[in-house]
């Protein structure tokens, strides 16, 4: 099979309905996802990930925030003792509770999109998940070289393409002389630099790992060359300043800054699992989670790039059909935005974006797919996204973004006329995909086969030593039947409340597609008498019953016989207002209701958070973070209070019952 199953089509009022299947191939020429806070984005592009490695692609991953390193969490069987350690709780004798609730949540959600444990297992059976982390023993601790390894065909490449060497070479200068001098005047250092990469990489020198930092040093302390361009040395830069630059250098061999290159060395071979002897596919995580700095983060992103682009021009050309050779992850190019973004628009400039800018630019013709995303679409350069083939857009919650990623849709040229309308209205997990071939596509993106959460330092500790081993203590898992009587009925609610929000959905399209019909027909008597009963059908059913009421007392003085047919008419009518009372169950021209096919919720699950931020139970509001709509939510009551657990983390927020 070649294709991955992401997703359902929406039909046309908004439900999902058959599978959506990506091609394979079409991760080659690079996928760009973006979308609000709390729109799904991550999932999605975690989907695209599980589904890749079953055709045995491997993924490289830049995880920012440690919801990416969840990649590993894949429960062969969803009972409470495998979820546990995976779930944070303040009251450690809720614990059993929630991860009870969180394993049925995840359950019927496998099965909502026609998955069920097995898949999991299969999963399991054959991908392998590593999670790497620079400069601390969290993971699997490694190596970030301060400068990468020449390609294979350095010499080759500087006859052939000089321009994409010269920015290879320039570019990892310029991330090792913002890493040293980080602030100041640094163009001449920056200059030097690249002219000494540049003799060592023609001339074989390996620059690498704490020997090649070594062998630096005295090269810049004594220069393989006499002029840099047509000046000599000394007046391109000063002995002075070149002295402070290696003073500069050999400050990353020693103290907490010479932790950055120990550890096992950053091998792409390693990453992508090409010496696995199980025979899986390997999904490697760097974790960055624990580094908080920018510049830091930025600094690893790229040599992570500078590795890969080595990597695959030792590799040669694709390899042909319709498979990428490697799937390259970055989560969060709009970092913090502005200056702080990883793929930042002019003026700025990151560390990290010449190097990304050579996969995007040039990955395709080796078979590297990259797959970035953001949630801060307006500091993003959209005239380097353009090489990217596939768009997957979901709800963007300002203007200003939405105009943003218009602009970069018109630079891939594609651009509907009611694209803003669009890019405002989707749910979360909901998407407009764009593929490469230009056709457009809404859907409604699958749930994960690994459990989606952020894993704490504590969580990715235990998960190098212990793997996915089950909770070692005992559990509590009672849960009371009142609780689960409270729950149904809540979730009957949300159901209910559910349809009627489609419904009204339904009805401002139909409202919309009158409009345009009087557009073209002013005169359509028809189209103004639908249009004044569907936006206030309340009036128009009052309207209708004074006039039955009229009819019957005209019938009645003149002894005419009495109709029925006017009163099940105004039962119609009353269904399209939301008096939901004596109407519950009753249909439209008069056929059975529809019972949901949507099996019931286990005991202690979960309704979702509103779009607001808040959550109803035992029918009162309550409010919570905006940041969490969408997501379940887990009631607990305790001592007189409500408290709430999302994804398996306790809200501080509680409130008396």
């Amino acid at each position: 099979m070649t294709e991955l199953y992401i997703g359902k089509h929406l039909d046309s009022n908004g439900m999902p309905g058959e599978l959506y299947r990506h091609k394979l191939s079409d991760l080659i020429t690079h996928t760009f996802i973006c979308g609000g806070s709390g729109s799904g984005k991550t999932v999605m592009g975690k989907g695209i990930i599980e589904e890749a490695a079953f055709k045995g692609v491997p993924s490289i991953i830049v995880d920012l925030k440690g919801d990416l390193s969840s990649l590993a969490l894949a429960f062969g069987e969803l009972a409470a003792p495998a979820v546990a350690p995976w779930v944070e709780v303040e009251d450690k004798s809720m614990l059993g509770r929630v991860a009870l609730a969180e394993a049925n949540i995840f359950r019927k959600r496998l099965w909502d999109w026609g998955l069920a444990e097995t898949n999991v297992r299969e999963f399991v059976s054959q991908v392998a998940v590593e999670i790497f982390t620079p400069r601390s023993e969290l993971g699997r601790r490694v190596s970030i070289p301060l400068i990468s390894s020449p390609p294979p065909d350095i010499n080759k490449l500087f006859d052939e393409d000089p321009d994409t060497a010269s920015v290879m070479v320039t570019s990892m200068a310029e991330a090792l002389v913002r890493r040293v001098i980080p602030s100041g005047q640094r163009d001449r250092e920056g200059d030097f630099v690249t002219a000494l990469i540049e003799h060592a990489w023609r001339t074989g020198v390996d620059l690498t790992g704490e020997a090649g930092l070594g062998q630096l040093v005295s090269m810049i302390l004594e220069p393989p060359f006499a002029t840099i361009g047509v000046l000599g040395i000394d007046d391109h830069i000063p002995e002075n300043r070149r002295q402070k630059l290696a003073q500069a250098v050999n400050g990353q061999l020693v103290g907490a800054a010479a932790n950055w290159i120990r550890g096992e060395e950053m091998s792409i071979d390693k990453l992508v699992g090409a010496n696995r002897v199980d025979g899986k596919t390997q999904i490697s995580v760097i974790s960055l989670a624990h580094i908080t700095d920018f510049e830091d983060q930025s600094f690893v992103v790229a040599q992570i790039a500078f590795a890969i682009n080595s990597w695959m021009r030792k590799q040669g050309s694709a390899p042909g059909g319709n498979r990428p050779r490697l799937l390259f992850f970055l989560d969060e190019i709009g970092g913090g935005g502005g200056k702080t973004a990883f793929y930042p628009t002019y003026p700025y400039i990151s560390t990290c974006k010449p190097a990304l800018n050579i996969l995007v630019k040039q990955g395709r013709a080796f078979g590297v797919g990259c797959i970035l995303s953001t949630q801060n679409p307006g500091d993003i350069d959209y005239k380097g996204l353009s090489n990217c083939a596939t768009w997957i857009v979901g709800k963007l919650q300002t203007k200003r973004d939405r105009d943003k990623v218009r602009e970069g849709l018109t630079d891939a040229e594609f651009s509907p006329s009611d694209l803003a309308k669009k890019l405002a209205r989707p749910k979360t997990g909901e998407f407009m995909l764009l593929n490469k071939e230009g056709d457009v596509y809404f859907i409604k993106e699958r749930w994960l086969l690994t459990y989606h959460c952020t894993m704490s330092p504590e969580q990715l500790r235990r998960y190098k030593v212990k793997g996915l081993a089950p909770y070692e203590g005992s559990l509590n898992t009672d849960i009371a039947f009142e609780d689960f009587q409270e729950t149904t009925k809540s979730d009957e609610q949300e159901q209910i409340q559910s349809l009627w929000n489609d419904a009204k959905d339904a009805i401002g399209q139909a409202c919309n597609l009158l409009e345009k019909i009087l557009d073209n027909d002013i005169n359509s008597e028809k189209a103004r008498l639908w249009i004044s009963i569907l936006r206030d059908p309340d009036g128009f059913n009052r309207r209708f019953l004074e006039a039955q009421r009229q009819l019957t007392e005209y019938a009645e003085s003149a002894s005419l016989p009495r109709s029925d047919k006017g009163q099940e008419s105004s039962g119609l009518m009353r269904l399209l207002s939301e008096q939901k009372g004596t109407e519950k169950g009753q249909s439209f021209r008069g056929t059975p209701t529809v019972t949901s096919s949507t099996p019931a919720q286990p005991p202690g699950d979960s309704v979702l958070v509103e779009d607001d931020g808040s959550v109803t139970y035992k029918g009162r509001k309550f409010q919570l973070y905006r940041r969490y709509a969408g997501k379940a939510v887990v009631f607990i009551e305790e001592k007189g209070e409500l408290k709430f657990v999302v994804e398996g983390r306790s809200l501080s927020k509680r409130f008396a019952l």
